[in-house]
């Protein structure tokens, strides 16, 4: 009985010296503020809407710039799916500056023979149409990029 009792008065000191790591997991959702702006730097797309085909960031602004990427299924429509990219590089924090998603992109781990419905990438610098070359033929459709502009 005794050594029960010294181990139930010793499990709650040893409990408390563990240290909690954080878990895995994407940057949150967050709504974009009304006062920010959002601005579509693909080639030949309207500044604040539309969509192009077969353009991908080059690969040296991908490697300098890449924060993050996530791959959505395809239970969301498109609009739904750029929205919750742009929210989750704002959940990013200030690092974030701009999203990319597109449809039909390989992943960024294998050797690209593997895609998946949408891709999200979020960056710390903000995208340009100079920042874009051709991409894989059926690679990079019906995208929809956005930088976010806030005022501090």
């Amino acid at each position: 009985m005794k050594t029960f009792a010294l181990f139930v008065g010793i499990l709650p000191l040893l409990a408390a010296s563990i240290p909690l790591t954080p878990s895995a997991g994407g940057p949150a959702f967050v709504p974009i503020p009304a006062n920010c702006t959002i601005i579509n730097p693909l080639p030949h797309a309207d500044c604040g809407a539309g969509n192009t085909n077969g353009y991908m960031p080059t690969s040296n602004f991908s490697s300098s710039h890449l924060l993050y990427s996530a791959y959505f299924s395809a239970n969301y429509n498109q609009s739904t799916q750029a929205q919750m990219c742009l929210e989750q590089c704002y959940g990013y924090g200030t690092g974030c500056v701009s999203a990319l998603v597109a449809y039909q992109v390989g992943y960024h781990v294998s050797s690209g023979n593997y895609t998946s419905p949408t891709a999200c990438f979020l960056y710390d610098a903000y995208l340009d149409p100079n920042k874009f070359v051709a991409a894989p033929e059926g690679q990079y459709v019906n995208e929809t990029a956005g930088n976010i502009y806030c005022p501090l």
